[in-house]
């Protein structure tokens, strides 16, 4: 299941919930508020990045020697 961020739209508390996908909105923790919205969720990995390398080193490998 995934980790989705929230922002309360009354108090603007920011909060994270592992929750199923298409599970609507959960209330705010802090005024108990039912009118959240989701947020976009930053996260870190280098997999594009990794293969987008390995792809340029097959189409071009001479850039590399």
């Amino acid at each position: 299941m995934p980790i989705y961020e929230y922002m309360c739209l009354r108090c603007g508390r920011l909060f994270e919930r592992i929750m199923k996908v298409g599970e609507g909105g959960p209330p705010c923790p802090d005024c108990g508020a039912p009118e959240t919205q989701k947020r976009v969720a930053s996260f870190g990995t280098n997999a594009w990045a990794t293969f987008l390398d390995r792809m340029e080193r097959k189409v071009s490998p001479e850039k590399f020697k």
